[in-house]
């Protein structure tokens, strides 16, 4: 939901954005400073695979572009990402062809213009039922971010790349719901999930930001984890925080809060966008993508504060 109005940044006037910004979840943000003179480009969970983009985090939604409709009995479209490699821009994602189980696919830009045209490249096959795919960059080299769901719990995997296509060695488990948190405590939906990590960067130190609790808990929250060593496949090198970093807010009627996505903005402002509800209810009914600034601490980790009530963004 946008509405428009006059608001200054850096000398243009810009939409003013309302929250929810975006009726879907599980969204992702990334920047592209050619399209348009530079857009933010969101993209989150629906049928079609849709690239929204707008001149701010808080108004990236303005306009959608749809670049890849599901066929051949593809269902259960979930959780794209977007990412400039080589040349091109690659839209990872979740779905599932009749008759298999969860797998992860990969579009391809035509050109390097992202609202440009795709073609569909197939499953990145993990050997593994898995949802959730998001890039870690750790000096020069990629990893697949991913979560497994046949082990009656969601775990989070990265794996090296070689290509956009390619896998570079096995996978290593970094995220097991273990906490009470991480297991819906509170709530009536108890099933044990670390899921949608998504990378987040700052001052030299690398972060993974995840949800945690089962989705339609209202419950759901971020964990945080952080890299203490140079390589991100040793388990031992990430440390998780011992409780949630943004959770629910019955007072500012926000519940469930997850799939943290991040950006910054032309002005130098952090930005949060995530999926929350309005109601307690233990389902994952009308989970709508919301933006709102953050800061840092004085170690240098993320302060998403608390989610705010829904209305016009605050500037």
């Amino acid at each position: 939901m946008i509405l428009f109005g006059a608001i200054g940044l850096a000398g243009m006037a810009y939409a003013q954005a309302v929250n929810p910004i975006l009726p879907h979840a599980d969204p992702f943000i990334t920047y592209d400073p050619v399209t348009s003179g530079g857009q933010y480009v969101l993209t989150a969970t629906g049928r079609d695979i849709t690239l929204w983009s707008g001149p701010t985090p808080a108004t990236a939604s303005a306009t959608a572009h749809v670049i890849f409709t599901p066929k051949d009995g593809m269902t259960q479209t979930w959780s794209p990402t977007v990412w400039k490699m080589d040349g091109h821009w690659w839209v990872y994602f979740t779905a599932q062809m009749p008759g298999e189980k969860h797998k992860i696919y990969v579009l391809q830009s035509d050109t390097d213009d992202v609202l440009s045209t795709y073609t569909f490249k197939g499953a990145l096959e993990t050997g593994r039922q898995s949802i959730d795919p998001s890039l870690l960059i750790v000096g020069k080299s990629r990893y697949l971010m991913y979560v497994t769901v046949d082990s009656g719990a969601n775990d989070i995997h990265i794996r090296k790349l070689k290509t956009p296509m390619e896998f570079d060695g096995e996978a290593a488990l970094i995220a097991h719901p273990e906490a009470g948190w991480e297991k819906g405590e509170g709530s009536t939906r108890n099933y044990p999930v670390d899921e949608g990590p998504t990378a987040l960067y700052h001052n030299g130190k690398t972060f993974i930001v995840f949800s945690a609790s089962d989705t339609a808990s209202p419950r759901y929250c971020l964990g945080l984890l952080t890299l203490t060593g140079r390589d991100p496949m040793l388990p031992t090198n990430w440390k998780k925080t011992p409780h949630p970093v943004f959770e629910w807010s019955p007072e500012n009627g926000i519940y469930g809060p997850g799939r943290g996505t991040f950006s910054k903005a032309k002005d130098g402002s952090m930005w949060l966008l995530y999926a929350a509800k309005t109601s307690d209810a233990p389902n994952a009914a009308r989970r709508e993508t919301r933006a709102q600034r953050f800061t840092w601490n004085a170690d240098d980790t993320p302060n998403f504060g608390v989610p705010e009530k829904d209305g016009p963004i605050k500037p």
